[in-house]
């Protein structure tokens, strides 16, 4: 073996060892600055962890490379520790330094060289082979910092719930601003444009008091006090001039002049009745005196039936005592008075139910916020808990769950082969519970039927179509009803018209104040009827 072939080899195997020594230096610069983080977030908590332990590792990498790099040996210096570690005498290191000249005594020192070049064990170079003492701290680093790793930290668990409180506060503040924005789009051109601006403005004030709440806890009572100040901008006395106009509308009714008017205000259609007020005023004209007279003592009825509505009584009352007087026009324009009463009213019921939709937004949006103020209730108290030999807890929890239904059917069949029928069903139910509870439900319902000579509608077995009549309306309370002469022509399977049935209901629900457990039940009897 040539000298320079020996010095070669020996130059590779130095390389490894000092790469092996390097590498194992910057494993225990990684596990250890590991070791550091995981003491350090104990103190000052970082999510997510691992860019810092991703620094660790780049760290320990970047030392180990850039010194095992500079620590390349240049061929004296392999040749001075070949000679020592292989006791040379400094045979090697000659060679090279004599490698140029000349003559006698150089050429035998190099020839020296190369035979005991060819002649040494090139593997004991490589001794000691691994670094042991540096690895066993690198291990042992890591070790402890795997373990910490895996030991609860509260400081990091702390953080986690603190930003997970703030991720559902600004969810919940972003949808109250959706709604917000909606409202606010309701406002130009609608009639109650201040009570809609001051609904805008109490959203926006609870989204911001959502958005800036110091935790979950103080944000769910910040939503509840916008609740109450928001149910107070609907009117309080809008369910006694509700009840009033449908009085008044019974009483209309049974004069043929004003029975369309009369109607829609028996039925809750105040926007319709205002425009059929507008027509029964420009049709007084066209009066007979005797419908004149008749209509006068049906409208001093009606208003005299109302007084839970002023506007819509005295309205009325003045329409009366004009059509008595003989004065058409004056009876006009109290009619138009009446009808504007009405179209307020319409808005009123409009804005009220605006109102609850706003209210059960608010009421949704507080859910998941009072989930996350129970758990950290809930980590607060296991905190407290700790250090203690043993721990007691106590937990009581109640529920109760109500639910009833009615239903009620009738039917009418005349004729041959013909039948009339109407049938309406409702259902309401309440439900809380925490911990533990108990839930019980009722619900009757009867199905309307018809009756008459010549057939009608037969019973139906469990594979045979149930059929419903194929026009519905609604009537403004958002309770859709059929209606029609009920012949067999006009009846259609019930799943045709259950999507029109459902969406109504569930708006209707949408837009009362009612318990979240309702809701689902609704929701789960038009489920169970489309299966």
């Amino acid at each position: 073996m040539g000298l320079h072939s020996f010095l070669k080899r020996a130059r590779g195997r130095l390389l490894k060892e000092r790469a092996a020594a390097w590498f194992a230096t910057g494993g225990a610069v990684s596990a250890g600055t590991a070791l550091a983080v995981e003491v350090a977030v104990r103190r000052w908590p970082a999510d997510p962890l691992w860019p810092y332990l991703a620094g660790c590792l780049a760290a320990g990498l970047a030392l180990a490379t850039t010194g095992w790099l500079r620590s390349w040996p240049s061929p004296v210096e392999v040749a001075l520790i070949a000679d020592r570690r292989l006791a040379g005498k400094d045979r090697l290191l000659t060679a090279l330094e004599f490698a140029a000249d000349g003559g006698y005594l150089a050429s035998r020192q190099r020839a020296d060289a190369e035979a005991f070049a060819a002649s040494a064990d090139i593997s004991v170079l490589a001794v000691p082979p691994w670094p042991l003492r540096t690895l066993a701290v690198a291990a042992g680093a890591g070790l402890l910092a795997a373990v910490l790793a895996l030991a609860p930290n509260p400081a990091l668990d702390q953080l986690r719930r603190e930003r997970a409180a703030q991720t559902a506060q600004n969810s919940a503040a972003a949808e109250i601003t959706a709604i917000a924005k909606a409202e606010q789009a309701k406002v130009a051109g609608s009639p109650d444009a201040a009570q809609r601006q001051a609904l805008t403005q109490e959203l926006q004030k609870a989204a911001d008091a959502v958005r800036k709440a110091p935790d979950p806890a103080s944000a769910v009572a910040s939503l509840s006090k916008s609740q109450d100040s928001i149910r107070q901008l609907a009117d309080p006395n809008l369910a006694t001039r509700q009840e009033a106009a449908s009085a008044a509308g019974q009483k209309l009714a049974q004069d043929p002049a004003a029975a369309q008017a009369g109607s829609q205000l028996a039925a809750g259609n105040n926007q319709g009745a205002a425009a059929e007020l507008r027509k029964l005023g420009s049709s007084l004209s066209s009066l007979s005196p005797q419908q004149q007279a008749s209509l006068a003592n049906s409208l001093a009825q009606a208003a005299g039936a109302a007084p839970g509505d002023p506007t819509l009584s005295t309205a009325l009352q003045k329409a009366s005592d004009a059509l008595k007087n003989g004065d058409v026009s004056q009876a006009q324009a109290s009619l138009q008075q009446a009808a504007d009463a009405a179209g307020q009213l319409a808005s009123a019921d409009t804005f009220a139910g605006d109102v609850n939709q706003a209210v059960n937004a608010l009421q949704q949006a507080k859910q998941p916020l009072a989930q996350q103020a129970q758990q950290a209730q809930q980590a607060q108290g296991q905190g407290q808990g700790q250090g203690q030999g043993q721990g007691q807890g106590q937990g009581q929890g109640q529920g109760q769950g109500q639910g009833q239904g009615q239903g009620q059917g009738q039917g009418q069949g005349q004729g041959q082969d013909q039948g009339q029928g109407q049938g309406q069903g409702q259902g309401q139910g309440q439900g809380q519970g925490q911990g533990q509870g108990q839930g019980q439900g009722q619900g009757q319902g009867a199905n309307g039927s018809g009756g008459g000579s010549g057939g009608g509608q037969k019973p139906t077995n469990g594979t045979e179509k149930v059929y419903v009549p194929s026009q519905a309306q609604s009537t403004g309370q958002g309770t859709p009803q059929g209606t029609g002469q009920g012949t067999d022509t006009q009846l259609v399977p019930y799943q045709d018209v259950l999507a029109d049935y459902k969406s109504a209901a569930l708006n209707q629900v949408d837009r009362q104040v009612i318990p979240d457990a309702d809701r689902a039940l609704v929701a789960a009897y038009f489920t169970e009827l489309g299966k």
